[in-house]
C-alpha cells in the first residue's frame, strides 16, 4: 500500500508506514469511511472497495479545491519554478481517532462529519497562500512556501493552524449539538527544504524532501494532542516573535539520533507586524530632522526628572510628523520608557473616546476577539496588581471597553458624572503608571480627534507638571491648541527639508549616478523638499521607465522633456491612482470608502467583483505600494500608505457611487456583524448618512447617540442626535416618524443642556 504522506510503498498488512510513521488507512470511495488496510468492503457503508490498497487519497486532484488567484499564479510562474530548492513549512492536520469518532454512524452522517472539517482545513490554509499539497482521509498535507515563495512561510503556516482550530472549534460544537460527537484536530508543523520538480497542468507537484523535512512534520502531528498544535525549534526560529509557544522540551523522533525541541503552538502575539506598517515596506533614509530631535531629547530629559512636558509637532501633510515620532519612540534614549501610543483618523469625530479607548486597549492588551468576561479579567488584573487603590476607577474602564457595568454607584450616576469620573480614571491610570516607570504618552493627528478624547488631554496636560510623563502630540497647522500659556507646553514646527537634507534623501533613494543631478535639483525645487512629495516624485519617474536600476542605485534611461511633477501631493497621488488598471483602480477606490484601514473580508463584501478578483487586485496594489498589510491574523487588514493617499482617491469618486458604496457599507457591517452591531453603531451610522439610507442613519444614529451618552459623552452624543434627527427630516411625514422624531429631540436638548 502506498503511504499518502510520503509515498513510500508499504507490505499490506501494516498499519504505519515504514518510512514516514504515517497511519495507513484505506478511504471508502463512497462514504469515506477509514478501513483497514487489507479491508475489501467497508466497514461504514458496506460498499465494496478497490482491494487492499485502496485509496487513502481523495481521488479529486488539486484543481478542484486549490482557490482560482491561487491556481493562476502557480501556473504562470511554474516554468521559473521548477528545480528550484525551496525553503517550506510543511503542515499536517488530520481529525484525531477519526475511524472510532465516526465508527457506525450512518454514511451521510459521517461525511457531515468529515466534509466540512476537511473543506475548513483547506480554507485555513489558502487564506494564508499556502498550497494543498493532498487531501487525506480525515486530514491534509500542506506546503507553505511552495511552490509560491514566501519569506515569512513559517509565520503564514503557524497562522493557519492557528485559523484552521478556531474555525473548528465552532465544527466541533455543532458536531457536539446535531450527533453528540466531538471532532478534535491536532497539527503538526516542522520547517525545511525542498526540491520543487514538475507542476502539472493540474496543479499537482512533483517535489523531493531533503532531509527530514516532511517525516518531522508528520511526526509532530502525530505527537500532538486532540485540539493542539506542535512545531519543531526550526519552525519557532522563522516565526519567533510573532506566536506564542509553550515549550515540551526534547522529545526523542524514531529515525533521529538525537531528540529535537518541541514546543506548543498556543496563539499569535499581540503585535500585528515586525514592524509598523510604515515601515514593513522600508524607510527612505531619516535626515533633515536634528533641530528636532534635539527638542524631543531634551523634553525627554526634563520629564525623566519629573517635569511633565507636552511636545506638539505641527506642519503640512507629509512633512514626516509621524517619522519623526517613530524614529525618537525607537531610539536608545526610550529604551526605559513606557511607550503607549495611539491616533485619530478622519472619521474619528463621530466616535467618543476612539483614540482613548485604542490607548487602553494597547495599555490592557486587549484583542479583538475578547470577549466580556476576558476583557474584564484583562482590566481588573492588571488595574489592581498596579495599585489596589485604583479599584473604584474599575467601572469607567468597562463602560469604555463595551463590558457590562454592575457598580450601583455608576449605574446611578448621572451623565455629567460619569464623564467626570471617565477622564479621571484615565488620567489616574496614566500618572500612576508613571510612578513605576517613566511613560511617553503619543496621540497623532488631533485635528481628526472627538471632542471627548481631547478633553481627557486637556486634563492629563494639566495634571502633568509633577509626573515623569512626555505628552507627544501632533496635529495640522488648522488645529487650533489651546496650551500655549503652559511653561511646559513646547510647540515645535516641523518644515520641509532644507536642500541639503532633500540631497540625502534623494541620494539613498536614487543613488549618486552623474546623469540624475540636473534632475535631483530640479525634484528638489518642483517639491520644495516636502519628503513625501520628494519620495512619490521620485517614484512616479521610476514606474515611467524614465530610471532604470535599483534602490541607491538608479540613473536616467530617457530625456525628460518635461516632468509630470506635482504641485501638490494631491496631484502625485492621483496621477499614480489613474496610472492603475482598471479593476485595481476601482479597487482601492471601493477600499477608501470603508476608511484609510480596511479588512478584506468587508472589502470583499462590497467590492463590484469577485472574491477572486478582489484578492488578485490587492496584491496588485501591494506590489505598487498604494497599500501595505498589517495584519494577517486573525483576519487580513491593510491601510493606505498615507492618509493623504485615501483622502485623494477618495475625492476623486463621483457623489454618486461614494453613495453607493456607504450603502453597500452598511449592509456589509450588518452581515459581517450581525451579533455585535452594538459595537458598530457609530460606524453604521456614519455610512448609513453619506449614503443617504435614512432609515438607518436615523436608527443607528439615535443609537450611537445613546451610546455616547452612556459614556457620558455629551458633545458627541449631540452631534450623533443631530446626524439621527437630519436623517428623520428625510423620511416622509408619518404617526410611525413622528414619536422617535420628538424622542430624540428630547434627549438631544438634554444632551445640549449638559454640554
Amino acid at each position: 500500500m502506498r503511504c499518502s504522506g510520503c509515498a513510500a510503498e508499504n507490505a499490506p498488512d501494516r498499519r504505519f508506514c515504514s518510512e514516514c510513521g504515517a497511519r495507513l488507512v484505506s478511504i471508502c470511495p463512497s462514504c469515506r469511511f477509514e478501513n483497514q488496510p487489507s479491508a475489501k468492503f467497508c466497514g461504514g457503508c458496506g460498499a465494496r472497495l478497490t482491494g487492499a490498497a485502496a485509496p487513502a487519497v481523495i481521488q479529486a486532484g488539486p484543481e478542484s479545491y486549490t482557490p482560482k488567484p491561487l491556481a493562476e499564479r502557480i501556473l504562470r510562474s511554474r516554468g521559473a519554478l521548477e528545480g528550484e530548492r525551496k525553503q517550506v513549512t510543511v503542515l499536517f492536520a488530520d481529525i484525531k481517532a477519526s475511524m472510532e469518532l465516526i465508527q457506525g454512524a450512518d454514511p451521510e452522517d459521517a461525511r457531515r462529519i468529515l466534509d466540512p472539517t476537511i473543506e475548513t482545513m483547506m480554507r485555513a490554509v489558502h487564506r494564508y497562500e499556502g498550497t494543498v499539497n493532498k487531501v487525506l482521509g480525515d486530514g491534509i498535507m500542506a506546503l507553505f512556501g511552495a511552490p509560491i515563495a514566501h519569506e515569512d512561510h513559517a509565520v503564514r503556516a503557524c497562522y493557519a493552524a492557528l485559523a484552521m482550530r478556531n474555525a473548528l472549534g465552532e465544527i466541533s460544537e455543532k458536531t457536539r449539538r446535531d450527533l453528540g460527537l466531538e471532532v478534535q484536530v491536532r497539527t503538526g508543523l516542522h520547517s525545511g527544504e525542498v526540491v520543487v520538480r514538475t507542476i502539472g497542468n493540474d496543479l499537482t507537484m512533483d517535489y523531493d524532501a531533503i532531509g527530514q523535512t516532511t517525516h518531522l512534520a508528520s511526526r509532530m502531528e502525530q505527537l500532538a494532542l486532540p485540539g493542539s498544535i506542535r512545531i519543531t525549534a526550526d519552525t519557532l526560529r522563522l516565526a519567533e516573535g510573532l506566536v506564542q509557544v509553550r515549550p515540551l522540551g526534547p522529545i526523542p523522533v524514531k529515525g533521529l539520533v538525537q531528540p529535537i525541541e518541541v514546543f506548543e503552538l498556543i496563539g499569535a502575539a499581540a503585535v500585528r507586524s515586525r514592524l509598523q506598517a510604515s515601515a514593513v515596506a522600508g524607510f527612505t533614509r531619516f535626515v533633515g530632522r536634528e533641530r528636532e530631535m534635539d527638542a524631543l531629547n531634551g523634553a525627554l530629559e526634563r520629564a525623566g526628572a519629573g517635569l511633565g512636558q507636552v511636545v506638539a509637532v505641527v506642519g503640512e501633510p507629509g512633512v514626516g510628523k509621524s517619522r519623526l515620532y517613530y524614529e525618537f519612540i525607537h531610539s536608545h534614549r526610550t529604551r526605559d520608557w513606557l511607550v503607549l501610543e495611539s491616533g485619530s483618523v478622519s472619521h474619528g469625530k463621530a466616535t467618543a473616546y476612539l483614540p482613548l479607548i485604542d490607548l487602553l486597549k494597547n495599555y490592557f492588551q486587549i484583542e479583538n476577539a475578547d470577549d466580556a468576561r476576558r476583557i474584564r479579567e484583562k482590566v481588573t488584573g492588571k488595574l489592581l496588581t498596579l495599585d489596589e487603590t485604583l479599584r473604584p476607577t474599575l467601572p469607567a474602564f468597562q463602560a469604555l471597553l463595551d463590558v457590562p457595568v454592575e457598580d450601583s454607584i455608576w449605574l446611578d450616576s448621572d451623565p455629567a458624572q460619569r464623564r467626570r469620573r471617565t477622564l479621571d480614571a484615565c488620567r489616574a491610570l496614566l500618572l500612576r503608571e508613571a510612578q513605576v516607570r517613566p511613560t511617553i504618552v503619543v496621540f497623532e493627528d488631533l485635528h481628526w480627534m472627538d471632542s471627548e478624547s481631547l478633553a481627557f488631554i486637556d486634563g492629563l496636560i494639566e495634571s502633568l507638571p509633577k509626573a515623569p510623563i512626555l505628552l507627544l502630540l501632533n496635529f495640522r497647522p488648522e488645529f487650533q491648541d489651546r496650551w500655549s500659556s503652559k511653561s511646559y507646553y513646547m510647540r515645535v514646527r516641523i518644515d520641509p527639508l532644507q536642500a541639503k537634507g532633500s540631497e540625502e534623501l534623494l541620494q539613498d533613494k536614487l543613488g549618486a549616478d552623474v546623469s540624475l543631478r540636473a534632475l535631483k535639483q530640479l525634484l528638489i525645487e518642483r517639491t520644495e523638499g516636502n519628503p513625501f512629495f520628494l519620495e512619490e516624485s521620485a517614484r512616479t519617474l521610476i514606474e515611467s521607465g524614465a530610471l532604470d536600476g535599483g534602490r541607491g542605485n538608479y540613473r536616467l534611461v530617457a530625456p525628460i522633456t518635461a516632468i509630470a511633477l506635482p504641485v501638490t501631493v494631491q496631484s502625485v497621488l492621483a496621477a499614480r491612482i489613474d496610472r492603475l488598471g482598471p479593476e485595481d483602480k476601482r479597487l482601492l477606490q471601493s477600499a477608501s470608502v470603508i476608511g484609510k484601514d480596511f479588512s478584506l473580508g468587508l472589502l470583499s463584501e462590497i467590492a463590484d467583483a469577485d472574491v477572486d478578483t478582489v484578492q488578485r487586485g490587492l496584491a496588485n496594489l501591494q506590489a505598487a505600494e498604494f497599500i501595505y498589510e498589517t495584519r494577517l491574523f486573525p483576519d487580513a487588514e491593510y491601510t493606505f500608505k498615507h492618509a493623504l493617499t485615501h483622502d485623494v482617491t477618495y475625492g476623486g469618486l463621483l457623489a454618486e457611487r461614494r453613495q453607493l458604496l456607504h450603502a453597500n457599507i452598511v449592509e456589509a457591517i450588518e452581515r459581517l456583524h450581525a451579533d455585535r452591531l452594538t459595537e458598530h453603531v457609530d460606524r453604521l451610522a456614519y455610512h448609513a448618512t453619506r449614503g443617504a439610507v435614512w432609515e438607518k442613519a436615523h436608527r443607528f444614529g439615535a443609537q450611537a447617540g445613546r451610546k455616547a451618552v452612556g459614556q457620558s459623552a455629551n458633545r458627541a452624543a449631540l452631534e450623533a442626535f443631530q446626524g439621527a434627527l437630519a436623517a428623520l427630516d428625510r423620511l416622509p411625514e408619518t404617526p410611525q416618524a413622528i414619536a422617535p422624531k420628538t424622542s430624540i429631540s428630547a434627549s438631544n436638548c438634554a444632551t445640549r443642556t449638559l454640554c
